[in-house]
């Protein structure tokens, strides 16, 4: 899994940017990560919840050998993907 997550102490902050980041969700499937899913209250495993925009391959594993060059050619062009997607609209979520 590769993702994008938002998380902020103040709630109303996280909110506000994941709105925004919902807003450009076409542009985001359209033009980087067609795969991609939304998950607005997201559980991690602590406890804490966050938003979070996220791609996974399945049936691969880090740990067995016959699919590691699968593996990292994927997290590779997902992280690529997430990269580009937030350069190109930093400033649209900073605000």
């Amino acid at each position: 899994m590769v993702s994008l997550d938002v998380e902020h102490p103040d709630l109303e902050v996280r909110i506000a940017l994941w709105e925004k980041i919902v807003s450009l969700r076409s542009i985001l499937k359209e033009e980087f990560l067609s795969s991609s899913t939304f998950e607005d209250c997201f559980l991690l495993e602590n406890g804490k919840e966050l938003s979070r925009v996220y791609v996974v391959l399945n049936q691969v594993s880090i740990h067995n050998k016959n699919t590691w060059r699968e593996t990292m050619v994927f997290l590779n062009q997902s992280m690529i993907s997430f990269e580009r997607f937030f350069y190109e609209y930093q400033e649209m979520l900073s605000d």
